[in-house]
């Protein structure tokens, strides 16, 4: 979950997405958005042959949007047909800006974007919040938001779930049940990838030896970060990081 407006679009296969509580995939069709402070999460789905998942994912940011819009925190924005096809031709014409070298004045295009995806959210899908409704209002979601939290000022450090469960005044067998089918995931399954995450960042960002960010990101056993990495990337850290610097100097 974060403050941030999220929209996802999807150019070649598909994802789903958890998002408190309801189910919605992201196709070349069908675009996601995610609410501001709304817990969700995502698998892809990967095809036998190898199909990758491309699109992009754009997060507004909410100190824009609150500038732009004083009442931002009590607006819920649904997605019309209308709207998904709008907002999915503004972000191929963003992607195609990117993708061309020397486009001129580039930022200045993608904010006049950016506003207009915002326009079309206000005047075809804003809805008032209703804070008797309104999930990211009641307890299980404050319960989550604390979680969560923890989890990530806490990701360096040794962690379980027996631990978190006592930390937040969980039986551990209710704590793994509530987690699980808030976020789509196992409490460790989202450490851990919370954690690779930090570990791809600090790969493809600093000159760190992998053993170091290894331990830095809260991984005290390297069979199997090396394992879990492999697993979420296909590659080691290390041939990760040489095809990162490769794609990095073209």
């Amino acid at each position: 979950w974060h403050p941030e407006l999220e929209i996802n679009t999807a150019f070649e296969g598909s994802s789903r997405f958890f998002i408190n509580g309801r189910v919605e995939d992201v196709t070349p069709q069908h675009i996601v958005l995610v609410n501001s402070r709304e817990v969700h999460s995502s698998i892809p789905y990967f095809a036998t042959d190898g199909f990758a998942i491309t699109g992009i994912t754009l997060q507004i940011s909410y100190s824009f949007l609150k500038s732009l819009i004083p009442n931002f925190d009590t607006c819920y924005f649904v997605l019309t047909e209308e709207a998904n096809t709008k907002i999915q031709s503004l972000i191929l014409a963003l992607n195609e800006w990117y993708e061309q070298e020397g486009t001129p004045f580039l930022s200045v295009l993608v904010l006049r974007q950016i506003c207009e995806i915002v326009y079309v959210l206000l005047t075809q899908c804003c809805q008032e919040r209703d804070r008797a409704k309104d999930s990211t209002s009641q307890e299980p979601f404050r319960k989550l938001e604390g979680i969560l939290t923890y989890i990530h000022d806490h990701y360096s450090e040794p962690l379980n779930t027996a631990q978190m469960a006592q930390q937040f005044f969980f039986s551990k067998e209710y704590f793994c049940r509530f987690f699980k089918r808030s976020i789509g995931k196992t409490p460790i399954d989202y450490i851990n990838d919370y954690r690779l995450n930090k570990v791809i960042r600090l790969l493809e960002t600093g000159d760190a030896q992998i053993t170091e960010i290894c331990l830095e990101c809260g991984f005290n056993n390297m069979g199997n970060f090396q394992r879990l990495f492999k697993r979420k990337t296909g590659i080691t850290p290390l041939q990760y990081r040489k095809l990162y610097l490769s794609k990095k100097s073209e």
